[in-house]
């Protein structure tokens, strides 16, 4: 008597996505969302710091571990193709005001001067993230998720994300629901303090920060330079770095050859010509 064997196809492991985020851009809300959506078998790695993470980007436990975290904060996290990315972004300003409150905690000086350096040094990483992860030709082909987004229209960026799962038909009771009842947090005063149960609610609103000054704001909308490159112009002609109170004046210069020419007509550089000569 003959005995049929039926084959069962391969089952492929559920699909890994890489997160990949600018610290403060709702990375975690955004895990918490999927969670709430797929259930408790939705298996997430947070990677710093989390007991049993390999601490290895592509996950070792891809397929098992569904979705995890990395803030790329060397700039050496490779972008790989054949790992699909969920990039999460911000607008620098409210993304470096909630960032220095928890600067504090490894004891910076909770003053504006203090801000004003921490939002400067914060520009670099900031825009080497944009280029990267945002603006690149690999990011045109992730799923990227700019916080403000997120947090104005939900329902449309956790769709988004689900794509992400290979989800394309995703639930409308479940998208509800887990909108409505997501875990929310609030960051201020070098703390993180949950708010259960809150769903996605509105941004901070940055003109309450208490170091808030329109003219210090006004400079942090408009950065194009990172202070390295500041201060390389002016040890190149200056023979000194620039100083630290005009910074982000300096850092808003529409371009390098700008702030050069700047350089190259002031009178401390006509004077330390003049010096050199004599020497």
């Amino acid at each position: 008597m003959r005995r049929f064997l039926r084959v069962r196809a391969a089952r492929k492991p559920p699909p890994y996505v890489i997160g990949v985020s600018w610290p403060r851009s709702g990375h975690h809300l955004l895990a918490r969302l999927l969670r709430l959506y797929y259930g408790a078998t939705f298996t997430y790695c947070g990677f710093y710091g989390q007991a049993g993470c390999c601490g290895r980007v592509p996950c070792a436990r891809a397929g098992t571990v569904r979705y995890s975290k990395n803030h790329d904060f060397d700039g050496t996290l490779p972008q790989d193709p054949s790992h699909r990315h969920l990039i999460q972004t911000r607008a620098f300003v409210p993304s470096v005001v909630s960032n220095f409150e928890l600067y504090l905690r490894e004891g910076g000086a909770d003053d504006r001067v203090s801000f004003a350096r921490f939002a400067s040094a914060q520009f670099s990483a900031w825009r080497a993230f944009q280029d990267k992860w945002v603006t690149s030709d690999f990011a045109r082909t992730q799923t990227v998720i700019p916080y403000e987004a997120l947090i104005r229209d939900p329902t449309t960026a956790l769709i988004y994300a689900l794509s992400s799962f290979g989800d394309t038909r995703p639930d409308p009771a479940r998208l509800r629901a887990a909108i409505a009842r997501v875990d929310g947090e609030e960051v201020a005063q070098r703390r993180i303090t949950p708010r259960p149960g809150t769903g996605v609610h509105a941004p901070r609103d940055v003109t309450q920060f208490r170091h808030y000054d329109a003219h210090l704001f006004g400079y942090l909308d408009k950065l194009a330079l990172t202070r390295q490159e500041v201060n390389r112009l002016f040890r190149r002609h200056l023979g000194r770095d620039a100083a630290e109170e005009n910074m982000l004046a300096l850092q808003v210069s529409p371009s390098l050859e700008q702030l050069e020419q700047m350089i190259l007509g002031s009178p401390e550089y006509a004077a330390r010509g003049h010096r050199l000569r004599a020497v």
